[in-house]
């Protein structure tokens, strides 16, 4: 080979070379097609859909299950700011049909109640939220809560999570509602309701929106003013 050919040679070398790394700074710093997914790593936000239909299947920390239990400013309004009293992980008993032991799974728990300001009747809401080890578990305990004698089913205006029940004590007045969302149970009780589901559906969804906020890596930030607000659309 002449030493044209070796100039020649060397001149594409380069020239190629040149072309690979300035296509590589382009693919690297160029931004993702507009409705393209992000790539997942460590750390990264997952997607989040602003509804309580999305399941619940991450393991919660107890720094994330205790942001997802509403303040009490973040409940129907009425309540007492300060008045509730966070409690995780929670006691077994606090996801079983009757005081005893946790149900089959049982991971963790959270714990709310809420005190009403100027009222003469204890018209308090409490609110348990029950993790399990898979969305099974999460079911067979969500039906041992349904057992109830006493108490008679009443409509509501939407479902929360992928299931759930609402039941009223045909003597007292008092509002349980229920809801299953993957490996997540919660209930929400409002004494002295007079039979009517509204705060008990609110608080309950306003949860379970703030679970998964919480599992999409976001802060929970979902109240049951908000939960009102488009319940109010839809009718």
């Amino acid at each position: 080979m002449t030493r044209s050919h070796f100039g020649i040679a060397a001149a594409l070398m380069a020239c190629l070379t040149l072309t690979a790394c300035s296509s590589d700074k382009v693919s690297e710093g160029a931004p993702s097609p507009v409705g393209a997914p992000a790539a997942s790593g460590a750390g990264e936000v997952q997607p989040f859909r602003d509804d309580t239909d999305v399941p619940l299947t991450k393991q919660l920390t107890r720094g994330e299950l205790t942001q997802a239990i509403p303040d009490a400013k973040d409940v129907v309004p009425g309540y007492y700011p300060g008045s509730l009293h966070k409690r995780t992980p929670g006691d077994p008993d606090d996801c079983s049909r009757q005081d005893g032991s946790a149900s089959a799974g049982w991971q963790q728990a959270g714990r709310g109640d809420y005190d009403y300001q100027g009222s003469t009747s204890s018209r308090g809401i409490q609110l348990k939220v029950c993790q399990f080890d898979n969305a099974a578990h999460a079911k067979t305990a969500y039906d041992q809560w349904l057992e109830k004698e006493g108490w008679t089913p009443v409509e509501v205006s939407s479902r929360v999570g992928e299931e759930s029940a609402f039941l009223t004590h045909s003597e007292t007045g008092t509002v349980d509602a229920y809801s299953r969302s993957g490996t997540v149970i919660a209930r929400v009780r409002v004494d002295d309701a007079s039979a009517d589901p509204t705060d008990a559906h609110d608080v309950l969804a306003a949860t379970f929106k703030r679970l998964q906020q919480v599992q999409a890596g976001r802060r929970a930030t979902a109240t049951a003013a908000e939960i009102a607000a488009i319940e109010r659309t839809r009718r």
